[in-house]
């Protein structure tokens, strides 16, 4: 697991909020990438967490916990894979064009900081792909419930895990369903409602 930047991350904050547009959203709500124009936007998350999904196939890449920073990679080069943004929790940030965040590193010599950002995203990525791609479908449920298990309970406490494991992986329901069952009379996870409590130490191979 790699150490989120956070005071890199403070640095472009403090710069772009102040010709950002601020917004507040419920859960659950759906988020553009682009505003009314058709322009891509950077949102920056200081409140909440997010559920990104990769458009092409609606497969949910991350869930991302704030402080965060969405669409910084667009200010090197654009990306022709569309992304949608839905909200796990309530969340409260601001946006601004991609176009006007250029001008505002730029100006302010950020372009360090921004490296630093969009480096801890790819290292991420990479290592959500190490966890998946090839990976036996065991290995796949076994990475996701760690990560359910990193975050906070209140978090953990919205999120239904089958529902959770199978838009990640895309893994059959009634497969999730049998190696959750499993693992919870085998005590090496704690589930109720659907949800995760906890976590023990899951064995390597099923």
């Amino acid at each position: 697991m790699y150490t989120k930047p956070l005071t890199q991350l403070e640095s472009i904050r403090s710069r772009l909020v102040g010709v950002g547009k601020m917004f507040t959203v419920p859960a659950d709500s759906e988020f553009s990438m682009f505003n009314e124009k058709g322009e891509a936007l950077i949102l920056f998350f200081s409140e909440g967490s997010i559920l990104l999904h990769r458009e092409k196939n609606d497969v949910l890449m991350e869930l991302v916990s704030s402080p965060t920073l969405i669409g910084m990679a667009n200010v090197f080069h654009k990306s022709h894979i569309e992304y949608r943004i839905t909200t796990q929790t309530d969340c409260q940030g601001f946006s601004l064009p991609v176009s006007q965040a250029f001008e505002v590193i730029e100006k302010n010599k950020l372009w360090q900081q921004a490296c630093h950002w969009t480096t801890y995203l790819l290292r991420s990525f990479e290592q959500r792909d190490a966890n998946f791609v090839g990976a036996t479908t065991y290995s796949q449920i076994r990475a996701t419930l760690l990560l359910m298990d990193s975050w906070s309970p209140d978090l953990r406490a919205r999120t239904g895990v089958i529902n959770f494991i199978q838009k990640r992986t895309k893994i059959s329901r009634s497969v999730i369903a049998e190696i959750l069952s499993a693992l919870r009379k085998g005590n090496y996870i704690e589930m109720e409602k659907g949800k995760l409590k906890s976590v023990s130490h899951l064995p390597s191979s099923y």
